[in-house]
């Protein structure tokens, strides 16, 4: 079932930034020729020459058609070139704010500007919205990020009130993403309510166990309470199901743990 939703999801976030049926614009207007040329300009490689020419003609007969900027700007994103991707992509959202702010708060998120992913999320969630808006991957509800944005700038009560919003809005446990609970759990961890990071972490186990991350969080939470056994414990699976092949490496973590520093917990309590 958690499978399918996931699907779904991804199928979802890609369909938010889809351009749509040309049809929908009149005959002759520049938004109809933009919509074509722009349909033309997906069937070559991403990001190449002849792809970001198409765009450019389909941007200069459709100055107010959205979609050609956003694809326009996502290889520039993708690459690393995030000021002219930014430039591009900032035209987009100025034209469609409510179908491209959550993109760019995606890539302020990928590039740790915190600040400005806050401010893009802040905006969109301020209009009610009748669908989960996931990142570009599907595999989290942008709410998710936003909490973890908001703890990268050191507003934990705020982050740990976001995440257990966003879990609380599902309408059942099937519903909540592969390391939600794990995400709650960091974010008790960093606050030090370790009780309640305990908690969340073993509730994301219910969900899925296979997050070597969430393990060792668990570890240093216990820690944090001085059951160094039960730390040791914890630890020792951080290692097992980092090296399995089942491990989940949880992309858009936040917080991510190397197996280096699961050996230097590890071996901290062989002294």
């Amino acid at each position: 079932m958690r499978i399918t939703i996931i699907i779904s999801l991804f199928a979802f976030s890609f369909s938010c930034y889809g351009q749509g049926n040309c049809s929908i614009y009149a005959e002759g207007s520049g938004e109809r020729k933009a919509c074509e040329l722009s349909y033309q300009a997906i069937e070559q490689q991403q990001g190449s020459k002849e792809s970001q020419l198409i765009f450019d003609e389909a941007i200069s007969v459709g100055p107010t058609y959205a979609w050609a900027y956003y694809e326009k700007s996502v290889p520039y994103l993708k690459r690393g070139f995030l000021p002219e991707g930014l430039e591009i992509l900032n035209k987009a959202v100025a034209l469609e704010p409510l179908n491209y702010l959550t993109y760019r708060a995606y890539w302020y998120w990928q590039y740790r500007n915190y600040e400005l992913c806050v401010q893009d999320l802040e905006q969109f969630y301020l209009v009610p919205k009748t669908y989960v808006e996931t990142t570009p991957g599907g595999e989290k509800d942008m709410r998710i990020i936003l909490g973890l944005a908001y703890a990268k700038i050191g507003d934990y009560d705020k982050a740990i009130q976001t995440i257990k919003d966003c879990i609380s809005s599902y309408d059942t446990e099937d519903n909540v993403g592969l390391s939600d609970y794990h995400t709650l759990g960091v974010l008790y961890l960093k606050n030090e309510q370790y009780d309640k990071a305990i908690e969340a972490f073993e509730q994301q186990f219910t969900v899925y166990e296979h997050i070597a991350d969430s393990y060792y969080f668990l570890g240093l939470a216990y820690n944090g309470k001085k059951e160094y056994k039960q730390a040791r414990a914890q630890f020792g699976k951080a290692l097992l199901v980092f090296n399995s092949d089942r491990g989940y490496s949880n992309p858009n973590a936040g917080f991510r743990v190397y197996e280096s520093d699961i050996l230097r917990e590890i071996e901290k309590r062989k002294r």
